[in-house]
């Protein structure tokens, strides 16, 4: 999978707020944590943070026209809020559908680490708006927060980020099961198998099999496989709603 990451501001005149902690140091920090996580799983990034840029206007349209002429598959934007000195927590915005869901994702892992949960938001930020693919902004927490500066740390941030990315879980938690209660098919979609090709569709026996990921999704089951049958390469399959995930 090819992701844009979006180190927020960082490129003067786009400077982000000063608290505690000053956003640019921050977002930086938890930005390559992330850049270093995904690369490590075997994953392209595009880095979309301008070097420079002769105002704020000049420095969004970089970033998303980096993303866009890259074609990223998925565009992640990284900041801090701080408004008041007294509001804490975490809250990540999301326009689309499957944003949404990484979003989603990526707030409970970062809310695992003692977060206040602010929700996910949906706003027209620039970086959303004009990205021609799913997008995410992440306001890891407010950097004038004595709370939430008491609580941070960069690294464990960017590991709480990038496992909501990647849909996995911390290491030692023991992967997904799927429980297939009566014989069924893998399909490539949430198509009927009698409107796809024959051999695009295997038939899977009742049973329990380990996968990686997993969402309900228009009635059926989405799920990254390990495919034994192709070496266990990673695919993404559709099974019907009679299994359960355990």
């Amino acid at each position: 999978m090819k992701f844009g990451i979006d180190i927020g501001h960082n490129c003067p005149p786009d400077t982000g707020a000063t608290g505690i902690e000053q956003e640019d140091k921050l977002t930086l920090a938890v930005g390559e944590v992330v850049i270093n996580n995904l690369k490590s799983a075997g994953h392209t990034v595009v880095e979309c943070k301008p070097n420079k840029a002769t105002s704020l206007n000049d420095s969004l349209h970089q970033r998303v026209a980096k993303a866009n002429s890259s074609n990223v598959d998925f565009f992640v934007s990284i900041h801090f809020n701080a408004i008041n000195k007294k509001a804490n927590g975490s809250e990540v915005y999301a326009l689309s559908k499957a944003g949404n869901e990484v979003a989603n994702r990526v707030l409970q892992e970062i809310v695992a680490l003692g977060f206040k949960n602010r929700g996910v938001k949906s706003a027209n930020f620039f970086v959303l708006t004009n990205t021609q693919m799913p997008s995410i902004l992440i306001e890891c927490c407010f950097c004038d927060s004595s709370v939430d500066m008491e609580k941070f740390n960069a690294k464990a941030m960017g590991d709480a980020i990038s496992r909501g990315l990647l849909g996995k879980a911390k290491q030692d938690d023991k992967p997904d099961i799927l429980v297939i209660k009566v014989p069924t098919l893998l399909k490539p979609s949430t198509e009927q198998a009698a409107n796809l090709a024959k051999d695009s569709c295997i038939e899977i026996a009742p049973g329990e099999y380990p996968i990686i990921d997993a969402h309900l999704e228009e009635g059926h089951y989405r799920v990254e496989w390990p495919n034994i049958l192709q070496g266990n390469r990673r695919e993404h399959f559709v099974f019907a709603k009679h299994c359960e995930i355990k």
